[in-house]
């Protein structure tokens, strides 16, 4: 860990209780209405808010972080955590296509769930690192929300990391005997 001179950090480090009691009255109430003004509740607002205190606890702890700001940088893990929970839960409404051909339909179907299993089972031999991340990208995260919440040195890492990733996925799918009959 890097030894920072800011003691307000030190204190957050050692758990002393005025460092937390300081964080929750200055800073949670300004998360809270950033939250709660975006569709959400108090209880997901403290969840979010204690996430995020244990992840910028474990990279104060691990990471060298150069923070300006310890509020700010606390704030925008939030964000950052409220945005992909509301990325988790958001529903697309699409128009109901009308059916041609049932017998067509059916056959695209099974086609496309074929597809679909091939794609999952390769996703899950993913590492959790690489799951992770292309989640975020699929998503729709920006590459800088992504390279803060994971903790990328740039957002050019996080553009590598996913070529890497999607590579990798691809290299899985075609490796496997069922991507030939399925791309026909």
């Amino acid at each position: 860990m890097k030894k920072t001179n800011d003691p307000f950090i030190q204190d957050f480090l050692q758990g002393n209780p005025s460092a937390f009691k300081k964080i929750y009255t200055e800073s949670f109430p300004k998360i809270q209405r950033y939250i709660i003004s975006r569709n959400g509740s108090k209880v997901i607002a403290e969840d979010i808010f204690q996430n995020a205190l244990t992840l910028l606890f474990v990279k104060l702890k691990n990471e060298e972080l150069q923070i300006q700001s310890f509020e700010n940088y606390l704030f925008t893990i939030c964000k950052n955590l409220w945005r992909r929970e509301c990325s988790k839960n958001r529903v697309t409404n699409h128009p109901l296509d009308t059916l041609v051909d049932e017998s067509v339909d059916l056959a695209m179907f099974s086609i496309e769930q074929n597809q679909w299993d091939l794609y999952k089972e390769k996703f899950r031999e993913l590492s959790d690192n690489c799951k992770n991340l292309l989640n975020s990208v699929f998503n729709k995260i920006a590459y800088r929300d992504i390279m803060i919440a994971l903790g990328y040195a740039s957002e050019g890492v996080v553009r590598q990391r996913v070529f890497k990733c999607k590579s990798k996925l691809i290299k899985l799918i075609k490796k496997d005997k069922r991507y030939r009959r399925l791309k026909q």
